[in-house]
């Protein structure tokens, strides 16, 4: 299996997911191996989110202060903890809302497309890193991405799990709700 290949696969099928077109589902690895594969992408958000820790630093005299190795080791459990406690939790109410039998696709298009919405926040903070976008419109800035990454959820329930807007709703606030809950932990302990 060609590395580059695959990664482009999977990528495009997310890609097409988070646009609610069904067919990018036959570009996803969704066999039992690639469910497990899907979590390894976790590899790749790292240096996104290691480019937001950065980003959020305050500036001192000499330019911005790097983040001490405790608040990157901190960030970084709270990464693989907010990782894997989503796809964990919705594996045990899957199945009694009749959702089991699509749990494996929707996980696996979350988790690519999860590399797709990191790319575009660190977008973001990488304009903010240098410059271009000044501090006081950050906030704003990541508020839209917020709400980007929110539809982008939404639709990918929709497509995968292939259910209402009813259905759909709850399961995108409760990943929100969940991711929320557990970086408040974590913040309140560096």
């Amino acid at each position: 299996m060609n590395l580059i290949a695959y990664l482009r696969d999977n990528l495009a099928g997310a890609w097409a997911v988070m646009f609610g077109r069904s067919e990018g589902i036959n570009r996803l690895d969704t066999s039992l191996d690639g469910f497990w594969r899907s979590f390894a992408v976790v590899i790749l958000i790292a240096p996104f989110a290691l480019l937001a820790l950065l980003s959020q630093q305050p500036l001192n005299v000499d330019g911005a202060a790097p983040p001490g190795g405790d608040s990157i080791v901190w960030d970084g459990f709270a990464l693989l903890v907010d990782w894997f406690a989503f796809p964990l939790l919705f594996a045990f109410v899957a199945r009694p809302f009749g959702l089991g039998s699509r749990y494996v696709t929707f996980i696996v298009a979350r988790n690519w497309a999860s590399v797709i919405i990191g790319a575009m926040v660190a977008v973001i903070h990488a304009l903010h890193l240098l410059g271009v976008l000044p501090s006081v419109i950050m906030p704003y800035a990541l508020i839209v991405a917020v709400g980007v990454s929110l539809r982008f959820s939404y639709i990918i329930v929709r497509t995968t799990l292939v259910v209402s807007a009813a259905m759909a709703i709850p399961i995108v606030i409760l990943d929100f709700l969940l991711s929320l809950v557990i970086w408040s932990v974590f913040d309140r302990v560096t």
